[in-house]
This record gives structure tokens, sequence and C-alpha cells, in this order.
């Protein structure tokens, strides 16, 4: 692994000449990048599921109180796993062209993959239950939703290191800087604003679909006012 990964760290906007092969190891060690963050996406999508409660019952009445009793672990599940598969399908865009990692980029992705990893736990929180005050109640959700400003943070921060130093594979699509920063801009602003919410409001999760649908509205919105359609 030293290989690849000493290749990897060299600045692709210096001026010095490459070595041959070079190239092949800083493509192997992006591709291994690549692998492995996926690999422990999967593991934490999949960590959800195991303290899902199975339903209990003799009789049908039985079977669906039981269903609607854990409903809430039901509802944080489905969250969470919606959640992860939107920061995973946003970093498989923003990874997709991906030639060239150094130090700075491995380091940002090693910090979104703990963010990701801990949303097992912090889905365990939003289900415990208990006569709880209103700070506390505010504690365990603001955990969840500063888990996912974080994550979003990073990506926004991957997406301009990519681009300002030339890490994606000469002759692909750009990436859309602009694409890119309405989204995690959206996703930050939704989970931001909940925290200091959720000491006043219990409901303040919904925040977290309302916030980045408005958000996406607006650029939605500007583009069309800056770029209108031609006439026909």
């Amino acid at each position: 692994m030293g290989v690849p990964l000493a290749a990897s760290r060299r600045c692709a906007g210096d001026d010095r000449r490459v070595p041959n092969g070079e190239p092949e190891f800083e493509s192997r060690a992006a591709d291994r990048l690549i692998f492995f963050s996926d690999a422990v996406v999967a593991i934490a999508i999949t960590l959800l599921a195991i303290d899902l409660p199975v339903p209990t019952g003799n009789t049908t009445s039985e079977f669906w109180f039981s269903v609607r009793h854990n409903d809430g672990r039901y509802a944080a599940f489905l969250i969470s796993f919606l959640v992860i598969a939107a920061a995973w399908r946003h970093h498989h865009h923003v990874f997709r062209y991906l030639q060239v990692i150094d130090s700075r980029l491995l380091t940002l992705n090693l910090a979104w993959l703990l963010m990701i990893i801990l949303n097992p736990f912090a889905t365990k929180l939003l289900t415990t239950r208990g006569h709880e005050t209103m700070g506390v109640h505010a504690l365990r959700w603001g955990f969840y939703a500063l888990l996912q400003l974080l994550a979003s943070a990073v990506v926004l921060a991957m997406v301009h290191h990519m681009i300002s130093h030339h890490l994606q594979a000469p002759g692909t699509p750009p990436l859309n800087m602009t694409e890119s920063d309405w989204q995690s801009y959206g996703l930050m602003l939704g989970f931001g604003l909940s925290i200091p919410v959720f000491f006043f409001i219990n409901y303040a999760w919904l925040l977290w679909g309302l916030v980045p649908l408005l958000v996406g509205r607006v650029h939605r919105l500007r583009r069309r006012n800056h770029h209108p359609p031609e006439a026909t």
C-alpha cells in the first residue's frame, strides 16, 4: 500500500515530470478509496436493520399492536436508510471520475465515513424511549442532525478540493460545483436549523426535508431567471 499512497500524494498541479507507471498507481489508489468507501457505507446501512424489533403476537390484532408499538423504530430506520442512501448517491456522483487522490482528499473522505458509520448509533438515540425532558429530546435529535450537517459539509469540502486540485481524469465532464453547492447548502441549512428548534418543538425534523426542497426550488428559479429558455 506504500507505493500507491506515495504516488497518490503528488499534487495534481505539480509541474514535475510524472514517472512512467505513476498514473496507473494513482488510478489504483483512487479505485481502492472508492471501493473502501462503498464497503463502509454498505456495512453502515446494513447495521441499521440488525436491531429492528420483530413483531410478535398470536393473533392478528396482537401482531399489529406490536407493529404500532415499535412504529417509531421502523420510522427511524427508514429515515436513516434514506439519509445514508442519499449521502452515498452524492458521494458516488462526486467520485465517479476521480483519478488522483492526495492526503487532503483522503482525510476528508475518512471524516465523511466517520459520519456515515455513526448513523446506526445516532439512529438508536432517536428510538430511545422514556420520560425525558425537552432538553434531552433536543440533544438526541440534535446530535443526529449535527451528524448529517457535518457529512454534507465534508462533501462540499471534497468537491471544492477536487475541482481546485484537478483530481478528476482528463477529458471527463467537470463537477458542477453550483449544483453540488446548492444540494449541500440545502441539507446543511435544514439539519442546522432543526438543532435549536428541537429545544422548542418535537417535530423540528420536518425541516430536514422541507428546507432542502425549498432551497432546491429557489436554486431552480434563480437558474431559470438567469438563463431563460430561448424563444422558438
